[in-house]
């Protein structure tokens, strides 16, 4: 399908954490940019304009014949989403080219709330495989905005869909997955998914294997990635699909806003032309003059994986070379501050004067304008002529427009008072700004309340498990395990009713063990956990395990994103899907979302507090179930902290990150499917305050087991199953121990 996409002009999308910023970007040469709201943006602590501001930003935009996305891309609480109406109205009305959002909540409720309003799939969303792209397009959206771990031909298998293909082109990357990460969350309450990250991954860690120490003092910011710069594969983004290029940086300065668009405008320009390729150094030197965290790296594009891509040293914030920041800023081109126009002047004697004004705006549709004034007078001295004429329409001012084209019909006989010229020309220049702005803005939408219900993308499945005796009080209880040993530890215990088996850690031989044991009597119910991610390099692996687990006997899958969701659903139509807790629900719609679908069940996010969960399981429409014990993933990352600190061996090690406080964040490098998850430093143990979450809609309590040895796992299964399996809470046989986010919560 690559040829038959309809070639379009690439769109350059700069960010706008300010006014500034967004005027600078428009100088520069953007066609777009994306901007927070007072609420709901992942950048809570930009110079994120209010309401009143971001409608006069929108209408700026406009005028300027450019467009503004609008970031609602965090994850929204029950009661936060009853006010999402409210708050969008005015953006909806004022015309807000396009939404970028996260939550699946947010996005069933903008589908049904603003059927028309374009919807963008933020990075926050992961989105790594055409199977989530292709889905979303079903459901209406419009632009996926890939995650920027992907390859080129993982980008153009997205654009294959058909789907507008949105990638990151510059600035700073994550080190986990975008959408993956809790660090910031578990360490100090201040959520990525709520646009409050605190940047852990940017701190020094010491790496541990087994007690020791594996860094130096000078390389421990292990987890601290360089910015991205893809200048030198701008032409094969192009070619792979990519049709909108995105400035990371709403927490930087209007100048790096501005410097940055100069030259990314500069080289997609240049893609754009047939002319040779080329960079030059001087613009490289230019951008890290801007900023520079420790290097740039071109690997997100490109596809190379290695182990420069983290800084590793101390990062050197040095003062930028002003000298070179000017000579370069001052060779740069601006975009003319106003806009071309068109017009027609009729100027006849005996006959009304009229006047016509055009523009072309950006969705190729013609805004017109035009104005009457009195009857043009036989002139007694001197006429106005076609020069005088023009030369008196031609002082546009203070106003957004400059003449493409003026085009005069006269009889060369008439004349009227200067002043009579001025006042049609300023009420046919205001016409055509109100006629610019009523094409952008909208007419008010149907309140929610009086919203028609989207439609099921996918009939609900029948969910059958065999119970063996693990139902307490309409309650399951299910094991999840990472490794072999801890599976075969997981058989010796009665009463369970399903185990989790990650799929990512089984060498090919567990693998075959594990299968054997699913089709012996008593065992109970295994659903395949996939990785954290979906990959192109995985899919033909994890299908041939898939389908060996079906012939065993598999109950089910458990998926962590949509794209697996989707991807399942479609290669194995009769498995029954679960998902898992990163395939968040923080709220009811977001669980419709996933029963339409036809998913069977969802874990309970683990970012919400008591009271919170328990809203989130009154009335729910998708059955959930709570981690009440286990190490929280902190971070799923295409990175590796062995790759980085030592190179790759695949050994599948187990390490440890110590932080300045001592605390070690245990990570376990996933060979087979190659990623990293970090652990939170401290397991989560709820089970002894299971009657202030226990409740109706509740199906299951998980005890996850990730980095315990099979010691360690029986120590906790003997100390709470046979409470759990009576319906009682557990004793905690812990000395450390977290309560996550049941207490606290997250901002």
């Amino acid at each position: 399908m690559t040829g038959e996409r309809e070639k379009k002009r690439a769109e350059l999308l700069a960010p706008a954490g300010s006014l500034d910023c967004l005027k600078a970007a428009l100088r520069y040469g953007a066609d777009a940019v994306y901007m927070g709201g007072p609420r709901f943006g992942a950048r809570a602590y930009a110079d994120n304009p209010d309401t009143g501001e971001l409608v006069r930003a929108l209408d700026y935009v406009h005028m300027k014949g450019k467009k503004l996305y609008m970031t609602v891309n965090t994850l929204l609480k029950e009661e936060e989403l009853e006010g999402l109406y409210a708050y969008l109205l005015p953006f909806y009305e004022a015309g807000v080219d396009a939404v970028l959002v996260q939550d699946l909540g947010v996005l069933r409720r903008i589908r049904r709330e603003f059927p028309d309003l374009p919807v963008h799939a933020s990075t926050q969303m992961t989105v790594t495989d055409a199977a989530g792209a292709r889905a979303l397009a079903e459901l209406g959206v419009s632009r996926v905005v890939a995650a920027r771990e992907l390859t080129l031909p993982e980008l153009r298998a997205i654009a294959d869909t058909g789907v507008e293909l949105e990638a990151f082109a510059h600035g700073a990357i994550c080190y986990c997955y975008s959408g993956q990460c809790l660090l910031s969350s578990l360490i100090g309450g201040r959520s990525g998914n709520r646009g409050r990250c605190a940047g852990p991954c940017r701190l020094p860690y010491d790496v541990l294997e087994e007690d020791r120490v594996i860094t130096g003092r000078n390389d421990r910011y292990v987890l601290n990635l360089k910015d991205m710069d893809t200048l030198s594969y701008l032409p094969q983004m192009l070619e792979a699909g990519v049709m909108s290029f995105k400035i990371e940086g709403r927490m930087k300065s209007p100048r790096y806003t501005g410097g940055v668009t100069a030259v990314y405008r500069h080289y997609l320009d240049l893609c754009e032309s047939g002319e040779e390729y080329r960079v030059d150094e001087a613009d490289r030197r230019f951008l890290r003059e801007l900023f520079d965290r420790g290097g740039y790296t071109e690997y997100v594009s490109s596809g190379l994986r290695d182990h420069m891509v983290a800084v590793r040293e101390k990062p050197d914030f040095r003062a930028p070379d002003e000298k070179l920041l000017r000579e370069r800023e001052e060779s740069f081109p601006t975009l003319p501050s106003k806009e071309n126009i068109k017009g027609k002047l009729r100027f006849c004697t005996g006959e009304p004067v009229i006047i016509t004004m055009e523009r072309l705006m950006a969705d190729g549709r013609t805004a017109r304008a035009w104005a009457q004034g009195p009857v043009v007078q036989e002139a007694k001295n001197r006429p106005l002529d076609e020069k005088a004429l023009k030369e008196r329409f031609s002082r546009l001012g203070d106003t957004p427009f400059a003449w493409e084209e003026l085009l005069v019909e006269t009889d060369g006989r008439g004349f009227l008072p200067v002043g009579e010229l001025n006042e049609l020309r300023r009420g046919a220049v205001q016409e055509l700004e109100t006629e610019i702005l009523r094409l952008c803005h909208r007419e008010a939408a149907l309140p929610a309340a009086a919203a028609p219900a989207l439609a099921p993308a996918a009939a609900k499945k029948t969910e059958t498990v065999k119970d063996t005796g693990g139902r307490t009080a309409g309650t399951q209880v299910r094991i999840a395990v990472d490794t072999f040993a801890q599976f075969k530890t997981a058989l010796t215990y009665r009463g369970v009713s399903a185990i989790y088996l990650n799929l990512s850690y089984l060498t090919d031989r567990q693998f075959d063990e594990a299968l054997s044991m699913m089709r012996e009597a008593g065992c109970p119910p295994v659903f395949a956990a996939l990785p954290p991610v979906l990959r192109q390099r995985m899919k033909a692996d994890l299908e041939t395990r898939l389908r060996a687990m079906t012939e065993a006997g598999m109950a089910g899958c458990l998926v962590h994103t949509l794209d697996q969701a989707a991807w399942v659903r479609h290669g194995f139509p009769d498995v029954s899907i679960r998902a898992e807790a990163s395939l968040y629900t923080y709220n009811k719609e977001a669980a419709s979302f996933l029963a339409e679908f036809g998913l069977t069940e969802a874990s309970l996010p683990a970012e919400l507090n008591g009271r919170e969960l328990r809203r989130r399981l009154t009335d729910t429409p998708l059955p959930a179930e709570i981690t009440a014990y286990g190490y929280l993933p902190a971070m799923v990352s295409a990175q590796c902290v062995q790759r980085t600190v030592s190179g790759c061996d695949g050994r599948g090690r187990l390490l440890a990150l110590k932080d300045r406080t001592g605390r070690r964040f245990a990570v376990r490098c996933g060979c087979r499917y190659c990623f990293n998850v970090v652990y939170n430093s401290a397991p989560l143990y709820l089970l002894d305050l299971r009657e202030e979450w226990q409740k109706e809609g509740l199906a299951g309590i998980r005890l996850q087991f990730t980095i315990e040895n099979e010691r360690e796992m029986r120590r906790i299964l003997d100390s709470c199953l046979e409470d759990l399996l009576r319906g009682l809470p557990a004793a905690n046989p812990l000395k450390e121990f977290t309560r996550g986010h049941f207490r606290r919560g997250v901002e």
